[in-house]
């Protein structure tokens, strides 16, 4: 077996490789991994690698010097050399200095890697050296002893404190705080991903969690099941309560970062209270399971502190019927804002009454049979009232959140009134006819001139009786369409803005910047990175 230590200031760099090589055979294992060439060195001498993978470009310690290093204090390790194009004085004096081969960091895939490996394979002396423990057998017994502790199947203070010695989990006795790593919207993350990527999500968040834990006194991160993880960290030798605060806080704060800058997830977390002893975690992580529920109300990227949660009113109860007619009518006359008050005094009553899933469940499908009866009584296309990408029978298991919920409904009721408002005839025959032709063919060259030579009226009489009758001018009125078509195009994925202006009508490019930025407030740009991408 040979063992392999990875070099890289990049967090994001040495997880990669990881992952690659986890795929192989159990031949090559994963020994350690460093920031730096300074912190390299005491891992060399900790854990004897076969193999030493380094980037070259490196704070305290470059990986030219430790190339240098490496020749002089241990020959028979073979050092390989990870470079970007730009770092090519930094190869060649490793090259010269003994290092057996260099990599490209943009041409790193498992194919590549393992033929690599293979190749130094046969260059290397050494026998096999390696730990009791191989990396991912140690990562595995680890996550086992932190599920077993907490669900205390580990029932001696001897046999924990025999574990944590015998598998190096660097964790205090005393002062033990568990907290809860959820990830946000897991339910999408399964619905979107095989078993396979779901994976190496759970290997890279505790990949990244336990490299920035080693830069505090002690803890663990572990994974549980699905979207749970947990924390632990003591404060044994910590008596101020601000600084554990402090600590605490700061460790959140930077596993959110980078979860959102490596992963691009979010997560949530629920701090455990404190256990004077390691054998008690159990408990406090129980209890702060139960208080993680609650970020049901609060949404994604909660930060809470366990407490007892009270259990509401089992009693179902739905939409009120009064609530439901109101909306009904208002929906009906197209007024978007009086609906969004309602809808808003809705979500807002069932987060501070923190009111069970099973009444949100049944208020949900009364809003949801409300779209359903308004759009098939007006014969309204659903894709452009549900734009977003949850459909409504996975919005329970997709959108794990209350204002997440809240926020879905409120954009199917903005499109349902807009969709409304642009079905609504005039009181002429006249007037419902250029409305008919504006719905037809507003992508198209059209003009007020051109639909009254249609209709067999006059330009002027047109403008005239349109205006009174709709609250609108000719122009205002296809504007309104157009801009509305083209934030349909946006939310189904369309980017090129010339192709958006031209399919719904806009000749100028730079008029249909200036009517959407009119209407909507921010340019077509801004609207996508804001409203789309949050």
């Amino acid at each position: 077996m040979y063992n392999i230590l990875i070099v890289d200031d990049e967090l994001l760099v040495r997880t990669n490789i990881k992952l690659l090589l986890q795929n192989f055979s159990q031949e090559f294992m994963v020994c350690g991994e460093a920031s730096d060439g300074l912190s390299a060195l005491d891992k060399i001498s900790q854990t004897h690698p076969d193999i030493i993978l380094s980037d070259m470009r490196m704070p305290n310690m470059n990986g030219l010097e430790l190339c240098q290093k490496v020749k002089e204090l241990y020959p028979e390790t073979l050092f390989v050399a990870l470079s970007n194009y730009d770092d090519y004085t930094y190869v060649r004096g490793a090259l010269k200095n003994g290092a057996m081969d260099y990599v490209l960091k943009h041409k790193l895939n498992e194919c590549y890697l393992l033929s690599l490996l293979n190749d130094l394979k046969k260059r290397l002396n050494t026998h096999n050296k390696s730990k009791a423990f191989p990396d991912r057998t140690i990562s595995a017994l680890r996550e086992k002893f932190v599920i077993d502790l907490l669900g205390g199947a580990l029932l001696s203070k001897k046999e924990i404190e025999a574990n944590i010695r015998s598998l190096g989990i660097s964790l205090s006795l005393t002062q033990v705080i568990p907290i809860i790593l959820s990830v946000d919207d897991y339910g999408r993350i399964e619905h979107l991903n095989s078993y396979n990527q779901r994976n190496i999500l759970s290997f890279s968040i505790c990949n990244i969690g336990n490299e920035l834990l080693s830069k505090y006194p002690t803890g663990i991160l572990a994974h549980i099941e699905r979207e749970t993880y947990c924390i632990l960290l003591s404060f044994a030798h910590e008596a101020s309560q601000a600084k554990t605060e402090e600590t605490i806080s700061s460790l959140l704060h930077q596993l959110s970062t980078n979860y959102k800058n490596f992963l691009n997830i979010s997560v949530s977390f629920c701090v455990g209270e404190r256990a004077s002893h390691i054998i008690d975690v159990g408990h406090a992580y129980t209890k702060a399971l139960e208080t993680m529920r609650l970020a049901f109300y609060s949404g994604k990227q909660s930060i809470l502190h366990s407490k007892p949660v009270t259990n509401a009113s089992a009693s179902l109860t739905g939409l009120d019927y009064s609530i439901e007619k109101i909306l009904l009518t208002l929906v009906l006359k197209g007024e978007y804002e009086k609906a969004e008050g309602i809808i808003n005094k809705l979500f807002q009553d069932m987060i501070e009454q923190k009111e069970p899933r099973s009444n949100v469940q049944m208020k949900c499908a009364d809003l949801l049979s409300i779209i359903t009866r308004i759009s098939k009584k007006n014969q309204l296309d659903l894709n452009r009232i549900i734009t977003d990408k949850v459909s409504p029978d996975q919005i329970f298991t997709q959108l794990s959140t209350l204002p997440q919920l809240w926020e879905w409904f409120l954009h199917c009721f903005f499109n349902m009134c807009k969709e409304i408002q642009l079905q609504m005839p005039g009181d002429s025959n006249y007037v419902k006819s250029a409305i008919a032709y504006l719905n037809r063919d507003y992508a198209k060259p059209i003009s007020l001139q051109s639909i009254a030579d249609e209709i067999g009226i006059s330009m002027g009489y047109l403008s005239t009786i349109f205006k009174s009758e709709t609250g609108q001018g000719f122009t205002d009125y296809l504007n309104s369409l157009r801009i509305a078509s083209a934030i349909h195009l946006l939310e189904l994925g369309e980017r090129d803005f010339h192709k958006i202006a031209e399919k719904c009508g806009f000749q100028d490019y730079a008029y249909f910047f200036k009517v959407f930025k009119k209407r909507m407030g921010i340019t077509p740009k801004n609207y996508l990175r804001t409203q789309l991408y949050g």
